[in-house]
């Protein structure tokens, strides 16, 4: 008879105790998509898989990251911004844009700053802002040096569009500072390949410089309440070379962890 007591009540203890684990767990999961919901309406939280390559080799095209408003934007952070693109090259190459779209780049000059670019290496107030970063270059080599290069390495560029032929005797290929060194005593690498100018909208935005390339422009002062941005695959990226200026108030948020 005891024995039967004690189980009853055992189980129903048991019961008692799965109840309140399902009921609490209930509480903690209902808190969590509240605040998934608040981050997300209030920009305190945002959840964004990369949709291409040009913050690469940082942050690699199909990458998840997040990003909140909380953090104030500073040089070398990662930054997620609306941009109408006016004046801009998209505007012919992609026109059905919507309003509100974001983007990510990275963070590169602060409202005062004077940035320039020469030879491809850009300069804040004269110092070199590239020193502390691993980037993505293009560089223009033989059809026999590209031969050199494994084929590992090879098909990752061919992925990402970082290889491709510019005529039956060269290539242009994209290397970052790892594969740069991995191939130096190889492949011995011309300076970097320049991108063309003003017919490929590089800064039509602002129509004084009509001269400046993606790989040489400046001085240029950044106005009061604008940020300027560059993506770390520079030769594979719409940043303010093409866009223009990023506006404070068109800044949503600083990405985390990168």
């Amino acid at each position: 008879m005891h024995t039967n007591q004690y189980f009853c009540a055992g189980f129903f203890n048991s019961v008692k105790m799965k109840k309140k684990l399902i009921i609490t767990a209930a509480v903690f999961f209902s808190l969590l998509i509240v605040l998934w919901i608040v981050g997300r309406l209030t920009d305190m939280l945002q959840y964004y898989r990369i949709p291409t390559p040009s913050s690469e080799p940082n942050i690699m095209q199909g990458e998840k990251v997040f990003s909140s408003n909380l953090k104030d934007p500073s040089p070398y952070n990662f930054i997620v911004f609306t941009s109408k693109y006016e004046d801009s090259i998209n505007i012919a190459f992609m026109p059905d844009l919507q309003p509100g779209t974001r983007y990510i780049h990275r963070l590169c000059g602060m409202p005062g700053d004077i940035i320039e670019m020469k030879n491809g290496i850009f300069f804040v107030n004269n110092k070199n802002f590239d020193k502390k970063i691993n980037l993505n270059n293009q560089y223009k080599i033989s059809s026999a040096e590209s031969g050199l290069i494994d084929e590992d390495d090879m098909t990752a560029m061919e992925k990402s569009g970082g290889i491709y032929s510019v005529s039956k005797d060269s290539f242009i290929v994209t290397f970052d500072n790892v594969l740069m060194k991995k191939y130096e005593s190889k492949i011995k690498l011309p300076a970097l390949y320049m991108v063309p100018n003003a017919q490929n909208g590089v800064f039509n935005w602002n129509h004084k410089e009509a001269y400046w390339t993606a790989d040489n422009f400046g001085p240029l002062k950044i106005p009061s309440a604008c940020y300027f941005v560059l993506g770390d695959n520079r030769h594979n990226s719409m940043d303010s070379r093409y866009i223009g200026f990023v506006k404070k108030e068109d800044i949503k948020g600083v990405v985390l962890k990168k």
